[in-house]
């Protein structure tokens, strides 16, 4: 049981970093690319989905084993996530309310 869910942690690490890597090659401010980088990351779930084997637990491990390589590959590689948190900071500026 423990090896079956080993699988889904590793296939889950292949997706997130395929998606963001992608990501790095192709980054332009476009929709399309930012549909095909999601469409990458999510692709193990619904082969499980389309398959009928998704449960709550393989869903878990995938998401487990893709997020954190997905983002670190975002911070160190591509480095927009650190921008991106920045500007929604700074955009966020309250004492300029009326």
């Amino acid at each position: 049981m423990m090896t079956m869910m080993i699988k889904y942690v590793l296939a889950g690490v292949a997706a997130g970093a395929a998606s963001a890597t992608y990501l790095a090659f192709y980054y332009q401010p476009i929709l399309l690319n930012g549909a095909i980088h999601a469409a990458i990351f999510a692709s193990g779930l619904v082969a499980m989905y389309l398959a009928k084997s998704l449960t709550a637990k393989k869903a878990g491990a995938y998401v487990a084993g893709a997020l954190p390589v997905h983002l670190a590959i975002h911070f160190v590689v591509i480095r927009d996530l650190p921008q991106l948190i920045g500007a929604s900071h700074l955009l966020l500026n309250l004492p300029s309310l009326p």
